[in-house]
């Protein structure tokens, strides 16, 4: 089956945000210590957490919204396959905000440790749950859904995405600071 738009849109987006991934790990990793221990780039790092945040706050919420009841409503069995899926877009916001928290923590080795782990952590599950997106929603879908159901889709994912273009920030902002 040829893919469709709307999901050959989405594996770009995935692509995108694997190779945002590669790049926060190689801001995070050891070797990329300056010579008192410290992370080298914060603001690199900053820069990448906040594409993150933007791709969270439109592409998965259009997976919640959109994509995953369509496919739920169409083939009622694929719940099981499609719920743990939707967790882990909760798990993942979670750990996005976590490291901009520990990103504005005082710095220093701990933190930069901690930074570091927790980046491995986050990194390996957004990579786990790209590929089961893939396998499990985007190729079940396009051979599932009728072409009206993927226009509407698109249609809705459009919308989503026009009500999105403003998308408030995953965490609030602290007082008297600019991001």
């Amino acid at each position: 089956m040829t893919p469709t738009p709307v999901f050959q849109r989405m594996r770009q987006d995935h692509r995108r945000v694997l190779a945002e991934m590669a790049r926060l790990e190689a801001s995070a990793a050891p070797a990329r210590r300056g010579p008192r221990g410290r992370l080298l780039s914060t603001v690199a790092l900053r820069e990448v957490l906040r594409m993150l945040e933007r791709q969270f706050a439109t592409h998965m919420k259009a997976e919640d919204d959109v994509i995953f009841p369509a496919l739920m409503e169409t083939l009622p069995q694929a719940r099981g396959s499609i719920l743990p899926l939707s967790l882990e877009h909760t798990e993942l916001r979670s750990m996005l905000l976590g490291l901009f928290n520990l990103l504005d923590a005082e710095h220093g080795s701990t933190r930069d440790e901690q930074l570091e782990v927790q980046i491995r952590d986050f990194s390996d599950l957004l990579r786990i749950h790209i590929r089961k997106e893939e396998a499990v929603v985007f190729s079940v879908a396009e051979r599932v859904l009728r072409p009206e159901e993927i226009e509407i889709i698109a249609g809705r994912l459009a919308a989503n995405e026009t009500h999105e273009a403003g998308a408030r920030s995953l965490r609030p902002r602290p007082k008297g600071k600019r991001s």
